[in-house]
């Protein structure tokens, strides 16, 4: 093989490598979204389930039989509120944290992101970071989306961490309800709006139109993130 072979063959591979990876960074990192003119409401996501066609055997999405999720906030700086989270929350979410089987790469995200929010939660309270927030959506009583965020004291407070029940996130379960993830964060953008706040942040690592499709924008002033691979912090809750 010649040098003029080799040269050109690993200029190929160099660029192909340029390409692949400047797709992942215009596709995922950090994001805002401007409240001022946000124009869903909580009747835009809704709890659905899916079930099997007898015949057919396909999933089909059937509202469920309460009309939509209720939701809960706990504030690390009142300590009745700690109290409560780790009572109430903390208990559901080191149950989500132990990966079971089948092995679902979805399913197995939000275990991940849910023992985040329990050890970054235990974290800040050690260290007296109590400006946060804890947020629950649940569903006839049950907890079936949590997000760990900065308080809308905060200028262009970040949502850190959102997860959803790992075992709704099974392909083809029709047991648990979905969409407690999507309505969780549209209930936190209307309350950060009603608390005077502007600007809302968060990381996102999705590589689609998910978040853009909602007016979500890149932050192209703090550019991409580089480094490890960070698991979404939104998994497909649709």
């Amino acid at each position: 093989m010649t040098f003029k072979n080799i040269f050109f063959g690993f200029f190929k591979t160099l660029l192909l490598a340029v390409i692949f990876y400047s797709s992942l960074l215009y596709a995922a990192g950090n994001m805002f979204l401007e409240l001022q003119g946000y124009p869903y409401t909580n009747h835009n996501f809704r709890p659905y389930f899916f079930t099997k066609d007898a015949t057919t055997g396909d999933l089909i999405k059937i509202p469920g039989t309460q009309d939509s999720f209720q939701f809960k906030t706990y504030n690390l700086g009142i300590q009745a509120d700690v109290d409560s989270y780790n009572a109430e929350v903390k208990p559901v979410l080191l149950e989500w944290s132990e990966e079971g089987d089948p092995f679902e790469q979805e399913s197995v995200y939000a275990s991940r992101l849910s023992n985040n929010i329990v050890r970054d939660v235990e974290r800040d309270l050690d260290n007296g970071m109590l400006s946060k927030e804890v947020h629950v959506a649940t569903y006839e009583g049950r907890i079936e989306a949590a997000s760990y965020a900065q308080s809308p004291e905060i200028t262009a407070p970040e949502i850190e961490t959102i997860a959803a029940n790992p075992a709704g996130l099974i392909t083809d379960q029709t047991t648990v309800v979905k969409g407690g993830g999507s309505a969780l964060l549209d209930s936190m953008a209307r309350t950060y709006k009603e608390e005077g706040v502007d600007r809302i942040r968060l990381y996102s690592s999705r590589h689609d139109n998910y978040y853009a499709d909602r007016g979500w924008q890149s932050d192209t002033e703090d550019g991409a993130c580089g480094g490890l691979e960070i698991p979404p912090l939104f998994p497909e809750l649709f």
